[in-house]
């Protein structure tokens, strides 16, 4: 949603939130939950994005089904028997193709690598995302292709795979994985919530009924899915990766994570930003060190 749209809908949120806060906030959550149709690349973006596409060529592709609808799935084997599964976690408006730059050093540890388009996202069935919609479809991959050795998540695929592992969804039992590591992930889905809830200018009741929806759809309230409470549950040697010059979730998101306790190792870049972080050939080699226990 654009500056300018915003601009002139927020008084007319207000006011419905006065009005209709129960309505208000059930339309308000549909709008949290719905990702942008994905913008058309141009010049590098193009480049990048055609090349991660043709490495997903390389994959055997599956259709997943889950609860609402069904995921397509990407597994790329190693050479000889793999001696671990690792899954890739794409982020917001992000697909199973944007993580592919960290399969070649992870194939070349001897791992079977899976990555697949969330809800909403990619191939994958349906309009909209949120994290128990997320965390139903990594289940339903995990019974496929796990057990994971590691999960590999970016931005709020973090956040789904926090919840995931925590079992913080009602009705979902927790995944099970070794190792996590986080590139670019939040740290608080309450501040991403209220965040949404100001710029589209939701009052005071509308946001309140904006969480109670979020609390009747996950089984929980927003608060209990804050990252770094469902970290120190989880307790899983985690690798953090986020650069300092993030515009879209700031560096500080990292530093609350990496304070769930000493099995957390952050490691901050510079001028990667939030998304080509992705495609740093240093960052995925990391992580393939991390993942095989360096």
């Amino acid at each position: 949603m654009t500056a300018s749209a915003l601009r002139y809908m927020r008084p007319f949120v207000r006011a419905a939130s006065l009005i209709a806060p129960t309505a208000t906030g059930r339309l308000a959550f549909r709008l949290f939950c719905t990702p942008p149709r994905p913008r058309k690349r141009s010049g590098n973006g193009k480049q990048l994005a055609s090349a991660a596409t043709m490495r997903l060529q390389q994959a055997n592709a599956r259709a997943v089904p889950f609860s609402c609808g069904s995921v397509q799935a990407y597994a790329f084997e190693p050479e000889g028997a793999p001696t671990g599964t690792v899954l890739l976690l794409h982020g917001w408006t992000g697909e199973a193709a944007s993580m592919t730059g960290f399969v070649e050093p992870l194939l070349a540890s001897g791992l079977r690598v899976v990555t697949f388009d969330l809800p909403g996202h990619g191939a994958s069935t349906g309009r909209e995302l949120n994290i128990p919609l997320g965390v139903a479809s990594l289940a339903a991959v995990a019974r496929v292709f796990g057990p994971f050795k590691a999960i590999v998540s970016h931005s709020f695929g973090g956040a789904i795979a926090l919840a995931a592992l925590a079992g913080s969804v009602r009705g979902q039992p927790a995944v099970q994985a070794g190792r996590l590591a986080m590139i670019a992930a939040p740290s608080s889905m309450t501040q991403i919530t209220r965040q949404f809830g100001s710029a589209i200018g939701l009052g005071r009741r509308g946001q309140a009924a904006l969480e109670r929806r979020i609390h009747v759809v996950a089984g929980n309230p927003v608060e209990v899915f804050e990252g770094r409470e469902q970290l120190a549950a989880i307790g899983l040697p985690t690798l953090l990766i986020h650069d300092r010059q993030d515009r879209e979730l700031g560096f500080q998101h990292a530093q609350a994570l990496a304070e769930a306790g000493p099995f957390v190792t952050l490691e901050a870049t510079e001028g990667l930003g939030h998304r080509r972080i992705l495609q740093a050939r240093p960052v995925a080699e990391r992580v393939a060190r991390f993942v095989a226990g360096g």
